[in-house]
This record gives C-alpha cells, sequence and structure tokens, in this order.
C-alpha cells in the first residue's frame, strides 16, 4: 500500500469523531433520537426564503452579509440585549468551535460535566486543550469547589444538561460566574423548554457566554443557525476568528422569520411542555425512574421484571428499533448505559411509544 504523502496534526490523528443520531432512510419511522423540534417551523419562514431567493434566484450568486446583522439584530431583540452583545454562526457547534479556538490550547484547559455533550471532547482535543470532566454530586448538584479549583480558562455546563434534561437555577449561574476564574459558557440549546434564558444574565458579565440554536426551539435543524450572546468583548474576539461568509442567505432569512414570530413558537413550546409532562407521567405509572426534565426529551431508566441495567435498556432500545421507533442509546458510555434518551414528539407518536413500551413489558 502507498504510504500517504501528507502528515496528518497529531491531535486529529488520533481523534475519535462526534457520533450524531441515526438518521434513517424511508418512511413510517418514529424519529426521537435527534432532540428536533415535533412541529413544523412557523408559515412565514417559507416566505421570507422566497423572497430572499428573488424571483429568479439572482440574489444567490451573490455573497450573504458577513455578520448577519439582521440576525444579530433579531436575536438582540429576542433577549432584550443589545446586538453588539451577539454574535451568530453556523449552527451552535459553529459557536462552539469558536470558543475552543479562542480559549483553549495546550496550555488553557477546558471543564465540563460528565455526562453532558458528547461534542465537547472532540473539539477540545482537536484544538489540543485538556478536557476536565467533573461528576454530578448526589445525581444532579454541580461540584462547585472542583470546578473553581480546576485551574481550567473555560467552563461548559450545558443548561438544560444534555442527555439528562435538567436544569440549572439563577443561583447556581450566578454561584459560578462570581467564583469560576475563567470564561463561564453556558450551553441553552435546550432553554426555550425550560422558561428560562440566560443570555440577559451573560451580556452583562465580563466573564459569561450563552451559546443557543435555531435547531431545537425554533425548528430549524435544517438551516444551521445558532448565536451566542456576551459581553462585547468576548463577542469581538470570537468575531476575529468567524469565517468570512459562516451563514448562508436563506438560513438568515429563516431565522429572522422564526425569531420574530414569538406567539407561534410560545404556543408550539407549549405543546412540547404539556406533552412532556404526559410522557413523565405515564413512566411514573409504570415505576420508571427518570431526570425530571426541563427540555424537550427525557432520560428514563427502563426497568423489566423488577431489573433495569445496561442489558434492560439495550433490550428496550432493540425492541423500539424493531418497532420502527427510534431513541438515543449510548451502550458504551458506563455511565448512561442503563437509560434511554427520548425526545418529546408529537402525542401520536409519543401514544406509539407507550404502546410499544408497554407491549416489550408484557412479553
Amino acid at each position: 500500500m502507498q504510504n500517504n504523502p501528507y502528515k496528518v496534526s497529531k491531535n486529529v490523528e488520533s481523534l475519535s469523531a462526534y457520533t450524531p443520531g441515526e438518521q434513517p432512510q424511508g418512511g413510517g419511522w418514529v424519529k426521537l433520537n435527534t432532540n428536533e423540534f415535533p412541529y413544523p417551523p412557523t408559515p412565514k419562514i417559507k416566505t421570507a426564503v422566497i423572497d430572499a431567493m428573488g424571483s429568479d434566484c439572482a440574489p444567490l450568486r451573490l455573497y450573504p452579509d458577513p455578520l448577519s446583522g439582521k440576525v444579530r439584530e433579531a436575536v438582540a431583540k429576542h433577549y432584550g440585549v443589545e446586538g453588539k452583545n451577539v454574535i451568530v454562526g453556523n449552527g451552535s457547534d459553529d459557536i462552539l468551535n469558536l470558543i475552543m479556538r479562542a480559549f483553549g490550547d495546550d496550555k488553557l484547559k477546558v471543564a465540563a460535566m460528565n455526562p453532558s455533550y458528547s461534542l465537547y471532547p472532540v473539539l477540545s482535543k482537536m484544538q489540543g486543550a485538556e478536557l476536565l470532566e467533573f461528576d454530578f454530586e448526589n445525581e444532579t448538584k454541580l461540584p462547585f469547589e472542583k470546578i473553581f479549583n480546576s485551574g481550567a480558562n473555560v467552563f461548559i455546563l450545558t443548561s438544560p444538561n444534555a442527555p439528562l434534561g435538567i436544569s440549572f437555577s439563577l443561583g447556581d449561574l450566578q454561584c459560578l460566574a462570581d467564583n469560576f476564574k475563567g470564561l463561564l459558557v453556558i450551553d441553552e440549546a435546550y432553554a426555550p423548554f425550560s422558561g428560562f434564558s440566560a443570555a440577559k444574565f451573560a451580556a452583562g458579565r465580563k466573564n459569561v457566554l450563552t451559546v443557543c440554536t435555531s435547531s431545537k426551539g425554533w425548528g430549524l435543524a435544517g438551516m444551521r443557525v445558532g448565536w451566542a450572546v456576551s459581553d462585547e468583548g468576548v463577542i469581538c474576539i470570537l468575531d476575529k476568528i468567524r469565517d468570512s461568509y459562516n451563514v448562508d442567505r436563506l438560513a438568515q432569512a429563516a431565522s429572522i422569520a422564526a425569531l420574530q414570530d414569538e406567539e407561534y413558537y410560545a404556543e408550539k413550546i407549549g405543546k412540547v411542555v404539556k406533552t412532556r409532562e404526559e410522557t413523565e407521567a405515564f413512566f411514573a405509572s409504570i415505576g420508571w425512574k427518570f431526570y425530571k426534565s426541563a427540555s424537550n426529551f427525557i432520560f428514563v431508566m427502563p426497568s423489566k421484571n423488577g431489573v433495569c441495567g445496561r442489558d434492560v435498556a439495550s433490550g428496550l432500545f432493540d425492541f423500539l428499533k424493531s418497532e420502527k421507533i427510534l431513541v438515543r442509546y449510548w451502550k458504551n458510555d458506563m455511565k448512561i448505559c442503563s437509560g434511554l434518551r427520548i425526545t418529546v414528539g408529537t402525542d401520536a407518536e409519543m401514544q406509539k411509544l407507550r404502546e410499544s413500551i408497554l407491549k416489550w413489558i408484557k412479553e
């Protein structure tokens, strides 16, 4: 075999890529594995995208606004902050990548909770930054002293947490911001379902940044638009390393239309929260343990004949897949392999899930 004529960065050579949730081919699937919004986005997006294309699509030959200025204005208005406090990216993953590049390297450590978003280890290793991971105390409590004494330059807190769905109070965030000697990054991808955002809090602090995405609470996973809110100084640093035209013209138009239709999303998010609570009540009725969720998913530990654990969770995962229902399962992660993360879908989808679970229990 011919040797490759190139050399690979040592940070990339041993890297294990992020593994996204399965994307099934063909119809008939109940897809509850990637936390997508269960309803279509606002109909106003269609008009906005068509207008952005023009009658002959001629605008598509031109570069989009490099700053995504109107998106920044829409984000700022949504959170009650100023445009100078906002940056926009190609999904929140793009923003997280910028954060790692700006504030992490072989001397600047990054810290996060475990379990948490499994992209963090990938991004930190790409940058050559050591990732420190902390366990929760009593299952859901933050180990404040360990975080404060970690020496990390960045601490990323997913709030609500993924994959557990638990939220953290403003008091927790204030304690972190006051005592962590570095940049506190609050990844609030699922905040629209919690009824609370720390964005305004972040805009008033020099060491706090919130990251959010249009993929979850606005139903635009297919458009890839995310944003961050922070002090103007932090935003300027991230802008220095942002790709020149990092959000395309149509995605900008779609996200603006979504952010402006607050009434539509309030109603749809309310439906998701109601369905989430009904699903939690079902799990409680059959005696299954779960984490009280503030997101659009539930992390549940299934049991059968009084037995729970990795084999039980794996068995339910396989059974649901045979029923054409996809949920998320991390069989090789010993911290969470006894549970499944289940996205909150439509009422019809969740009814099928309940029926399949009861069928599995009886078998």
